[in-house]
């Protein structure tokens, strides 16, 4: 089951890596079976764009959006399942 439905993420924490930037966030109610820790990367480049709070804001809100709820790939990818490919 996925992280629930309109789950609050609470930012807690970050690490500076090599990468760029590891955003710590806890989910207090994610749903059964679901851990309550998720973590995102915002690379130094896609910070280096950022100069408004609001834009920091909107660029972790789409990064998670994507990691927990493939949102934009989805539903390019899930008509994929179950194909078969032959290489050459």
């Amino acid at each position: 089951m996925p992280l629930r439905a309109n789950a609050t993420l609470t930012f807690t924490s970050y690490e500076v890596t090599n990468e760029g930037i590891d955003f710590h966030f806890v989910s207090p109610d994610p749903g059964p079976g679901e851990p309550s820790d998720y973590f995102v990367l915002i690379t130094d480049a896609e910070l280096a764009t950022v100069t408004t709070q609001l834009q920091l804001r909107t660029l972790v809100r789409d990064r998670l959006e994507r990691k927990l709820r493939a949102t934009g790939i989805a539903s390019k990818l899930d008509q994929f399942i179950g194909q078969s490919l032959v290489i050459a």
